[in-house]
């Protein structure tokens, strides 16, 4: 289960990369004066991306960060996987219940 924090910044990375694909183009344009119509609504995107993404970013390594700071209980921790469906480690000490010979004779 992911975190408010953990996909904001998903969503603001995702915006970001989008910012590299759509503004370059536009952004020489608009500053060489040569832009028209369907280039300003690509310039007017990619900045609402890139602003759009930093704005994410900034918010979910906040909302992180906050995650991460609280203590954990009982109450507030995530649900995992029972003890049931948790693969058997060979290596370790055998218990009470599957007590046997490990390895080969010496």
């Amino acid at each position: 289960m992911q975190t408010k924090g953990t996909r904001r910044l998903i969503t603001g990375g995702i915006a970001l990369v989008a910012t590299i694909f759509v503004l370059p183009t536009p952004l020489f344009e608009v500053f060489n004066g040569t832009a028209e119509g369907v280039t300003m609504v690509l310039f007017v995107l990619g900045a609402a991306l890139l602003a759009g993404g930093l704005v994410l970013v900034v918010t979910g390594l906040r909302l992180r960060s906050r995650d991460l700071g609280t203590p954990r209980s009982y109450d507030t921790r995530q649900p995992t996987t029972q003890d049931d469906d948790r693969p058997i480690d060979s290596h370790s000490m055998p218990t009470a219940a599957r007590q046997g010979q490990i390895g080969g004779p010496l």
